[in-house]
């Protein structure tokens, strides 16, 4: 149980930093006016839930095998270019895919669900302002 909660704190550490570090910047802790600490609130959680949002995506994109291609790429390219050394058989891409897909773990939602709960609370920032303002 411990063993999974840490990579969690670990990514929730590292948002709260950038959210105090936004924060801060925009003035949220010595502001006065309330639709101001609105605005820099939904900036401060704007930030780190587009950047946890988008390594998310990456992250189950990588994890559903759409970066093999390129990964076979760039073995295809060692191998023609090697002229020294022990010749290998060339692998195909349908048996590479293959092999890789059995060594493949099961994404981890993580990234992804931490960057969707920022950016919901940036959105709900975002019409706080629009009623402190409006």
């Amino acid at each position: 149980m411990k063993k999974r909660l840490i990579p969690w704190l670990i990514e929730l550490g590292i948002s709260l930093a950038v959210f105090l570090a936004v924060a801060a910047y925009r003035g949220v802790f010595t502001g006065q006016d309330p639709a101001a600490i609105y605005s820099g609130l939904c900036d401060a959680f704007f930030v780190p839930g587009v950047f946890l949002f988008c390594f998310g995506i990456l992250a189950f994109c990588a994890y559903g095998g759409a970066f093999d291609i390129f990964a076979y790429g760039a073995k295809s390219l060692k191998l023609l270019f090697t002229p020294f050394g022990k010749p290998e058989k060339h692998q195909r891409y349908y048996d590479y895919k293959l092999a890789k897909e059995a060594r493949r773990q099961r994404p981890k939602p993580r990234t992804l669900i931490l960057g969707t709960a920022f950016l919901l609370a940036a959105g709900f920032c975002l019409i706080l302002f629009n009623q402190a303002s409006g």
